[in-house]
């Protein structure tokens, strides 16, 4: 299937047309100057299609098949340049008609309708298959000249479009999959004795299960995202990376010790503690796809280690009202268990939480401690007529083998939005905190928002003393560029909606009318000490900036100002994005439903 996908010069200049008009010698120029590494961006269901943009194509059976039986497939999605594994990526989202999706509801997904179109969406028309600086910076520059817009496309785990935009020539940086361990990691540039200690260098490529696998080759324990398709050293990172980890050894924007990344002037630069460190910060948090294209990072890592893990669950025919008791069960003990280094998800019918700390992952005791720290909830549980399975493995990824990677295969191929919201722990610490968390609750139930559907990730960095916490306590610039409310949070709620795959206008716009209220529900509930992960936020957020990066903003547009004058990485509500591109034809897929979510709001 990867073969249909990629395309010559010929089809190049087929389709050189589609891009703002530009002709076919200056396509087939880059395209020379890369080594022919520029092909067409088709959609991925296409070979589904006897239509496209219109006009008339042909169907390929066997590549048809393929896609059928592998809709929803996270693998096989990244590991093709079109595909995104959330598909407001893939289709022009204020747009129904603009867009070539398949039925994601069943599998394998029925073919399209006689007569349907593929059209191409937000897919960018072109794209280059990153191999080394040069293809950056050929890309770079051919941006520049003809004003071609320019995204960076990795695994398509993005929730925010970003990784895609209408007409644009895409970087597809996923071949980037080299990995390096280093026993003792010094950052470039810095002394001797500045020693990160044990380190893995991976490409921005790298997928985190295949890191997994490679950290415990090397007996060692790697903190990375909950989907074996993320990318580590991509987006996850750079907008701050939360792990059911993270509350004993912090966010994955902590542990990073160094970026490469050639920045939109061409330069290849080292950024870490001793040079460049302003990009070091901003990369740390201040969002994918904006500072430059990251061709690596190296991460710090913990020695192998058994990991505690309770796996409760609440029956599948529970009701509203018990979910809704359950939440406020796990709200009351949520203190505790942060204190403890529990880490993980909270859900409506469900907790899912891991904990590396060694009081609690205490192989020579049976997982006795463990068991007593999840007594309520276990209680809770078996009362209703749940399960509850609390235990210590020997090694993370004897947990991430058992109990993340089966349930993580086939989550794509679907339209997800989300919104979250960091919870700061004084909610939590008194009874009138809880009422409020639960009436914030009760009020995204009127938005219809059932609470059996509630999803919190617990990967707060509660009990992890590095030095940024310590710098937020001494008011100085903290050490990386995330909302400083990471840094006092318990819970990071997160509410989300899955939009139908062929839904109207009208129904989209009704869902982000209500994703939205619920975003402003939330910021109520927090007040100015709360805040917003941006990878898991909700686009249209009204107050984006200062929901997003809190103070940190104006530090973060600085160093965008600096390293990219003229704004040649541009993506929806990334650092630099400006409200005049809401109404920009560039962003039309978002900026329409925009415009529409406001004048609700306005009325």
């Amino acid at each position: 299937m990867r073969g249909y996908f990629t395309s010559s010069l010929f089809l190049l200049i087929d389709f050189a047309p589609f891009i703002q008009g530009q002709n076919a010698e200056a396509w087939g120029t880059l395209n020379a100057s890369i080594g022919g590494r520029l092909f067409t961006d088709k959609p991925f269901a296409l070979p589904c299609y006897s239509l496209y943009n219109g006009n008339t194509a042909e169907t390929n059976e066997a590549a048809c098949s393929l896609i059928l039986d592998n809709y929803t497939t996270n693998a096989v999605r990244a590991d093709i340049p079109s595909a995104y594994l959330n598909l407001q990526g893939e289709i022009c989202l204020g747009d129904p008609s603009d867009q070539c999706t398949l039925d994601n509801t069943v599998i394998p997904a029925p073919p399209p309708a006689p007569g349907a179109s593929c059209n191409q969406g937000s897919v960018p028309a072109y794209y280059i298959e990153v191999r080394d600086v040069l293809d950056v910076n050929a890309a770079l520059d051919f941006t520049r000249k003809y004003k071609v817009p320019l995204a960076i496309k990795n695994s398509g785990h993005d929730y925010m479009t970003r990784n895609s935009q209408k007409g644009s020539l895409a970087l597809w940086v996923h071949k980037l999959q080299q990995l390096t361990y280093h026993a003792a990691f010094v950052p470039e540039g810095c002394s001797a004795n500045a020693s990160v200690g044990r380190a893995i260098t991976a490409g921005t490529g790298a997928r985190t299960g295949e890191i997994y696998e490679f950290a415990a080759a090397h007996d060692s324990t790697f903190l990375g995202g909950y989907s074996h398709t993320v990318a580590a050293s991509g987006g996850w990172v750079q907008g701050g990376g939360h792990s059911v980890l993270s509350p004993v050894y912090g966010l994955g924007a902590d542990r990073v010790a160094e970026f490469k990344i050639v920045t939109p002037d061409g330069v290849l630069r080292v950024a870490n503690q001793c040079q460049h460190q302003d990009l070091f910060w901003a990369l740390r948090g201040g969002g994918g796809g904006t500072f430059g294209v990251v061709l690596e990072a190296t991460h710090r890592v913990e020695p192998s280690m058994p990991v505690a893990v309770a796996s409760i669950r609440l029956p599948a025919n529970a009701t509203a009202n018990t979910a809704m008791r359950w939440i406020e069960l796990m709200a009351r003990q949520s203190v505790a268990w942060g204190k403890q280094g529990w880490g993980g998800h909270a859900a409506g019918l469900y907790l899912t939480y891991m904990n590396p700390a060694p009081a609690m992952a205490n192989l020579s005791d049976g997982g006795v401690t463990a068991e007593t720290s999840m007594r309520a909830a276990t209680d809770f549980a078996l009362a209703a007529g749940g399960t509850s399975v609390v235990e210590v493995l020997p090694s993370y990824l004897a947990v991430w083998n058992k109990y993340v990677l089966p349930g993580a295969l086939t989550s794509a191929g679907v339209i997800r939005v989300l919104s979250s919201r960091l919870l700061p722990r004084r909610l939590f610490e008194s009874e009138a905190g809880i009422a409020k968390v639960m009436g914030f609750l009760a009020a995204a139930g009127e938005l219809g928002f059932d609470p059996r559907g509630f999803y919190c990730p617990v990967g707060t960095p509660f009990v992890y003393e590095g030095a940024t916490k310590l710098d937020v306590r001494n008011r100085t610039r903290p050490a990386t560029s995330v909302h400083p409310a990471w840094y006092d949070a318990l819970w990071d709620v997160s509410t989300s909606l899955t939009v139908a795959w062929n839904a109207s206008y009208a129904e989209r716009l009704q869902n982000m009318t209500a994703l939205t209220r619920a975003t402003i529900l939330a910021e109520e509930l927090t007040g100015d000490d709360g805040g917003t992960y941006t990878n898991e936020a909700n686009p249209f957020t009204p107050n984006w900036r200062r929901s997003w990066w809190g103070d940190n903003y104006d530090a973060l547009l600085n160093v965008k100002k600096k390293y990219d004058p003229n704004r040649l990485l541009n993506c929806w509500k990334c650092v630099g994005f400006e409200d005049e591109d809401v109404y920009s034809d560039r962003f039309r897929c978002q900026g329409k439903l925009q415009q529409d979510v406001d004048r609700n709001f306005a009325r």
